[in-house]
């Protein structure tokens, strides 16, 4: 099973949208904020195309169950912001913090369940989890041995 949260703000705190600072601190801290695991750093881009009034900032950060990204428009007040997992959380934690950081309480969400039909369990089977670990360190210390 796969969930997905999608929000949409607006009548945003212009100043917050186009702060390249707030949007890196945003998907900086919403892995901790709705419980998951980040794997990767901040990615965010400052996006200018042919209308300036579709120019904005554009990030991503991937967890360990999947993706949480944004899409910032100050020109409109607005930010768009998706967090999708295979873990479930709380919308409520993640609405709030949205809310409190872009100071607007103009809140969209839409919540979907996805991959219904996935095989993948939602604990995982302990004897095919201890051979991936095993493989893991198996790789990893080959990896090494090969640098040494």
């Amino acid at each position: 099973m796969l969930v997905h949260l999608m929000l949409e703000l607006y009548n945003c705190a212009p100043e917050s949208l186009s702060s390249e600072p707030v949007l890196r601190r945003v998907l900086d801290e919403y892995p901790d904020r709705v419980g998951m695991e980040k794997v990767s750093p901040v990615h965010l881009y400052d996006i200018d195309t042919s209308n300036p009034l579709d120019a904005g900032m554009s990030g991503f950060v991937v967890i360990a169950q999947s993706h949480i990204s944004l899409h910032a428009w100050p020109e409109y007040g607005e930010v768009d912001i998706d967090i999708c997992s295979c873990k479930e959380f709380s919308q409520e934690d993640a609405i709030a913090f949205a809310k409190e950081v872009f100071k607007t309480d103009d809140v969209e969400a839409h919540f979907i369940v996805r991959a219904t039909r996935s095989l993948r369990p939602d604990e995982p089977d302990p004897a095919r989890l201890q051979a991936a670990m095993e493989l893991r360190r198996a790789r990893k210390g080959h990896a090494v041995a090969e640098v040494g």
